[in-house]
């Protein structure tokens, strides 16, 4: 759903420049004018919005090809950020080089790293094609524009490629063609929303049988739906981990919270907020 920001600065933070996968969800969840606060690395927006610079952090947290984006899992854990909105964003492929550039020369393509796993069919079909690792599409394009050798191509969105001056080589050379990516909008104050109907959760469990299961059936005794399940280590217990999950109700989400509060060991609500609709 569009962020409406009644009156704030309106100060977005996200990874990448313009022509990112991630500013374009940014235009799509904010849709009102605003600030952009373009970063380099995943953390500097949690940090970015922790510390008041920026009023909306956008994060993609899973890809319908390359799975989960573990560490915005990680980094929602760590702070005291709330979900308010979720989105989910078509992601297509485009191999891009100078203009002049024949896809036969390319020796070295880059992109951020999930991109490049998107990709990996295409690359395989190519080994002749060395494969580096950047911090996001558009910067990747953007480099291979100020370099501008004909030999090396970037993996990036059609709107990096118009921004850059730079042409397609090759087009949606994604793995599949039904690849998207879900985004999540967090800011410091939770959500107040009466449509909430989705609910992000992180908690532990003690070590005994069952209590994953007992878990889930409270959940399902709850009308809750689980839409995600994710789990992830914990810092200093070795072997031991967290689980995070989103769940979707057709009303009273708060009873989903509250049925996994009694049953964890620990529990967060990391967010309440309304559902998007999916785009498959």
């Amino acid at each position: 759903m569009p962020l409406k920001f009644y009156g704030m600065t309106k100060r977005v933070a996200y990874q990448g420049i313009r022509g990112s996968f991630s500013s374009m969800a940014a235009r799509a969840m904010a849709q009102e004018p605003f600030e952009p606060v373009e970063t380099s690395r995943f953390r500097e927006i949690f940090e970015h919005v922790a510390a008041g610079r920026a009023d909306l952090g956008i994060l993609p947290i899973e890809n319908a090809l390359a799975g989960s984006v573990h560490e915005n899992y990680d980094l929602l854990g760590e702070f005291q950020l709330s979900i308010v909105a979720e989105h989910y964003l078509p992601v297509e492929l485009h191999l891009v080089a100078p203009v002049g550039a024949e896809l036969v020369g390319v020796r070295q393509v880059s992109s951020h790293p999930k991109a490049l796993e998107q990709c990996s069919k295409f690359l395989e079909e190519r080994p002749q094609i060395a494969k580096i690792s950047s911090s996001d599409t558009a910067g990747a394009a953007q480099e291979v524009a100020r370099l501008n050798d004909t030999s090396m191509a970037a993996i990036a969105s059609e709107e990096a490629a118009c921004e850059q001056g730079l042409q397609i080589l090759a087009r949606s050379i994604q793995n599949h063609g039904m690849n998207a990516t879900r985004f999540v909008a967090v800011r410091a104050a939770p959500n107040t929303t009466s449509a909430a109907n989705k609910c992000s959760l992180l908690f532990t469990l003690p070590h005994q049988p069952g209590s994953l299961a007992r878990i889930l059936t409270a959940i399902a005794d709850a009308n809750g739906n689980v839409t995600k399940i994710e789990s992830r280590p914990i810092t200093g217990k070795p072997f031991e981990y967290g689980f995070y999950i989103d769940v979707q109700a057709a009303s009273e989400i708060s009873s989903v919270a509250r049925a996994v509060e009694c049953l964890a060991s620990s529990s967060r609500v990391l967010g309440l907020y309304e559902a998007a609709a999916p785009l498959f």
